[in-house]
């Protein structure tokens, strides 16, 4: 395909291809193909409907054409889907789990203690409670930013927060096919002594995140971590009245991944890392984005 032709598609949609693409060559690769054929035929026609909305007009002017708004919106649908197949492709690709790994390092940190244990000190039924329901928001937080960035008159700064958003969704459930972990919750339940109680609805939300019977290997990098450092950057850029809250609802998150037995801290550092990583390509995803753009206006 030619750069021109590039240039049809968004950023977003780009990654999402380009993942969508290396998932069936991971499972060529590692899988036996028979049991996963479904998902390789599924995963290529979600390409295909993409190349298939590429062709709907994205006009930048025509912010109440309801084709134009799809067009904007559709992709983050595919952040959910290739999130809920990775719980069941990671134990095929790659069914080495590394939470031995990732306890030694946080322990050697931690002078040989465990963080979700130290955290015991703390744990209280109310900051539980607030915890796992800030846990459970974690998709708005990106999502209100992208929303607010949408409702100004440039859609430039929303196709660029929503591209490096989407960058950092697929890195971190690359992560998982590479380092598979299934957290604290289930490796050190054994070493905890306080268990984690709420006030009104943290079974509820505790269950509604438990979308399989088998735990995620979805623990490094952190996505919360990653996901929730890239929206606070990203509004102190484009957004800065957003800028306060989403840093105090990002704090929040951050923290509440160790205190409710998600994550390791060592996911928490992946996760950073990559985020500051991801950050400085921005530069290179604006570019994308005005060219895109320019082709979209091109077209009108």
């Amino acid at each position: 395909m030619s750069a021109r032709g590039c240039d049809r598609f968004h950023p977003e949609e780009t990654a999402t291809v380009l993942m969508l693409l290396l998932l069936n060559t991971a499972l060529l690769l590692f899988t036996e193909i028979s049991s996963t054929i479904g998902l390789f035929i599924l995963n290529l026609a979600a390409v295909a409907a993409i190349v298939a909305f590429s062709f709907v007009p994205s006009d930048p002017s025509n912010r109440n054409g309801i084709l134009s708004f799809i067009r904007d919106w559709y992709i983050l649908a595919f952040l959910i889907f290739l999130y809920l197949q990775s719980g069941r492709l990671v134990p095929l690709v790659n069914p080495h789990d590394v939470d031995s790994i990732i306890i030694r390092i946080d322990r050697f940190f931690f002078f040989g203690h465990d963080p979700t244990v130290l955290v015991e000190w703390f744990i209280h039924p109310v900051l539980t409670e607030l915890f796992q329901i800030v846990y459970a928001s974690f998709y708005l937080l990106p999502l209100i930013l992208c929303v607010l960035l949408y409702r100004r008159d440039s859609r430039r700064e929303f196709h660029t927060a929503a591209a490096l958003i989407v960058l950092g969704f697929y890195i971190s459930y690359t992560g998982y096919y590479i380092t598979p972990a299934v957290g604290p919750r289930f490796t050190l339940d054994h070493l905890q002594s306080v268990p984690l109680r709420g006030t009104f609805f943290f079974d509820y939300l505790r269950a509604l995140l438990d979308v399989s019977n088998t735990p995620f290997r979805d623990c490094c990098p952190s996505g919360h971590t990653m996901i929730s450092l890239l929206t606070i950057m990203l509004a102190r850029r484009f957004k800065k009245s957003f800028f306060a809250p989403a840093l105090l609802w990002a704090l929040l998150l951050i923290c509440s991944t160790v205190y409710l037995r998600y994550h390791y801290v060592w996911d928490l550092a992946v996760g950073a890392i990559l985020a500051l990583v991801l950050f400085h390509f921005l530069p290179r995803v604006e570019a994308a984005v005005d060219r895109s753009m320019s082709y979209q206006r091109s077209r009108s």
